[in-house]
């Protein structure tokens, strides 16, 4: 059975409004609103996009630690995506390892899991992670867990979540309910792109 490693925010929890949200309460940057700036957004990498917002590299690390504090206290607003149970229960039924990598804290992560009714279903869960670092943590767990590459995938729902599994050089599976657009997905070339949570069972088979 192969060995399946999951992004948190945009992937399992539908945290994007949310996440959104505190981002602008912590910057004060302008609020878009317009449908065609947002859907530009989404086709952008996450950096490119905080450029944009005029949000300097070296901010980044105190705005992340700042907004898992903020989401931490909000945690409970978040939901899980509809189906994502019943699918994480089949896959670790069929006799997947389940683990969870994530830029969110470890502590946001587990409590969302357990509150969910999803933890048992996961084999271990990686939070704090920086958000341009995720394929040096990829390769921190497959050498920790002892798992070969190609034995290996790696579930987002971003542009750098593909990237970071190639180069890690893991199966990509990219999620089309995330932040990017399908569509950017899709030009990123991973090895599959799920429309919706069932899609795992087949992916995965």
């Amino acid at each position: 059975m192969s060995t399946l490693i999951f992004d948190f925010d945009g992937t399992i929890a539908d945290s994007m409004e949310l996440a959104i949200e505190i981002f602008y309460e912590i910057t004060g940057h302008e609020r878009v609103t317009d449908p065609a700036e947002i859907a530009r957004l989404r086709t952008m990498p996450l950096l490119k996009v905080a450029r944009e917002a005029k949000v300097a590299p070296h901010q980044i690390p105190r705005l992340l630690i700042k907004g898992r504090s903020l989401m931490h206290q909000r945690i409970d607003e978040v939901k899980a995506f509809p189906h994502l149970r019943d699918v994480f229960r089949q896959l670790h039924a069929n006799g997947h390892q389940l683990f969870v990598m994530s830029s969110n804290s470890q502590q946001n992560v587990e409590y969302f899991l357990k509150a969910r009714g999803l933890h048992d279903y996961f084999d271990g869960v990686y939070g704090g992670i920086g958000l341009f670092s995720k394929t040096r943590a990829l390769r921190k767990i497959m050498h920790h867990r002892k798992i070969q590459p190609d034995e290996c995938y790696y579930v987002g729902d971003e542009m750098r979540d593909v990237q970071a599994a190639k180069k890690a050089r893991v199966r990509a599976v990219a999620v089309a309910w995330g932040y990017n657009d399908v569509a950017a997905l899709r030009a990123q070339e991973p090895f599959a792109v799920a429309e919706k949570p069932a899609d795992f069972l087949q992916i995965f088979a």
